[in-house]
């Protein structure tokens, strides 16, 4: 077939688009959806992500959270269905009663678009709730409480006298109020509802099963791992130790939580222990005490209770403070902490400090460069699906820093067309969705 003038021009044209431009069109497409979640108004966004060069659009306008204040939100396994934790908004009385408005776990699907549809909501058992878990096999979700559910629904209150019903000081008020509780529900993966499991190991006064399973005072975080969900407290109404990381089997066939003998594990050294996670394959358990700025290392043993690491702790970069997020990479060689204060950026200047972790031993030691910068008072922090990217939603600007990833160094550098993203306002929250279909 011979080709005219015409044609041999176009063809030669065409060539000469694509080596002066690459052929990066072919194989640009969304790699994930990054949800975040935002307090200023109560709301939910979706963000596409551009596989090629890490840039983010905006998928969908933000929608309404389903209740007040989004803490926290979490992806049913399938990438279908999210869970948005709303804690509430709280109003204190004279007497020290805790009155909470719009705490709820709501519902929403995913569209291969990145479009998320409100479901339904669900009122909670306990207050002042902090953190979602989920399991293995996504069959269960467990929600971490601060406070128990009392007499009134919706409604924590207080008590001038300790007790066994309010055994928990707060020093700001003087008060005693009840510890804390995690929730567990069973997930109909079809539909992503919640159905409540009842404690079958604890009764109420009445002689009927506890609808929680009772924790320490002030909740702070709690993690799932290898079948035993770790929550760290800030006390042990029991005991009287403060700092203490309880560990609970999580049966794999209903839900249930038990103690396991000895479960109530101080962690020596700890004076403000601000997150509890682990390393990717859940070898290594990370609790990160923002107090003494160090990183105490663990293992989890065959009973459940954590084993302290070869080196148990590693200080956290000097120049960095505030620990409140973490991530380690998919292989699990590098940890990525998220700190809301950095001396050398100055405030509102925060930052990622970056380790290596020994294989074998959960050993972590300062990456070089040791540090990235990220917008200012970082909530979060993830590894990305095609691990090419690093990214964390920064409460304090209401932005989302996004870095190259090397797999090979660990090294976060600058993407190529711009790193910072304007998202919801006041994010608390994200995560990412690879259901793009």
């Amino acid at each position: 077939m011979k080709l005219s003038n015409i044609g041999r021009i176009g063809l030669a044209l065409v060539a000469s688009l694509i080596l002066t431009f690459g052929t990066d069109s072919c194989y640009n497409y969304t790699e994930a959806y990054i949800i975040v979640t935002g307090s200023q108004y109560n709301q939910v966004a979706s963000y596409k992500e551009d596989n090629d060069t890490g840039q983010l659009t905006a998928a969908i306008a933000p929608v309404s959270s389903g209740g007040a204040n989004p803490i926290r939100a979490l992806l049913l396994t399938g990438g279908r269905y999210v869970y948005v934790l709303n804690q509430g908004t709280q109003t204190v009385d004279s007497s020290g009663n805790i009155t909470w408005k719009g705490a709820n776990v709501s519902l929403f699907s995913i569209g291969g678009d990145g479009s998320l549809s409100y479901q339904l909501s669900y009122t909670l058992q306990g207050l002042g709730s902090k953190r979602l878990a989920l399991s293995a096999g996504g069959n269960y979700l467990y929600v971490l409480d601060q406070y128990q559910p009392g007499l009134t629904a919706g409604v924590t209150n207080a008590s001038p006298a300790q007790s066994p019903t309010y055994p928990c000081y707060n020093a700001t008020n003087s008060m005693y109020y009840p510890a804390g509780a995690v929730e567990a529900y069973s997930i109909d993966n079809s539909t992503g509802r919640l159905f409540l499991i009842q404690n079958l190991q604890q009764q109420n006064a009445l002689g009927t099963p506890l609808s929680y399973f009772p924790v320490g005072c002030g909740a702070i975080d709690f993690y799932l791992a290898s079948g035993y969900l770790y929550t760290a407290e800030a006390s042990d109404p029991a005991s009287g130790n403060t700092q203490v990381v309880y560990a609970y089997a999580a049966s794999s066939s209903t839900g249930q939580l038990t103690l396991v003998p000895g479960g109530a594990q101080p962690i020596i050294g700890a004076t403000n222990i601000s997150v509890i996670s682990a390393s990717a394959g859940g070898s290594w358990i990370y609790v990160l005490d923002a107090g003494t700025n160090t990183i105490f290392i663990f293992s989890p043993g065959s009973n459940g209770l954590l084993n302290a690491a070869s080196i148990p702790s590693e200080p956290n970069d000097a120049n960095l403070a505030g620990m409140d997020a973490m991530t380690t990479d998919s292989q699990s060689k590098y940890l990525y902490v998220a700190n809301t204060q950095s001396a050398s950026l100055g405030q509102p200047g925060s930052a990622l400090s970056i380790f290596t972790i020994t294989s074998g031993s959960g050993a972590l030691t300062p990456a070089t460069p040791p540090s990235y910068p990220t917008g200012s008072g970082p909530a979060c922090v993830f590894e990305d699906p095609s691990k090419q990217y690093v990214y964390t939603a920064d409460s304090g600007s209401s932005t989302i820093v996004g870095a190259a990833f090397d797999a090979n160094t660990g090294t976060l550098t600058n993407l190529p067309r711009g790193s910072t993203f304007p998202v919801v306002g006041t994010p608390t929250w994200c995560l990412y969705s690879s259901n793009t279909d």
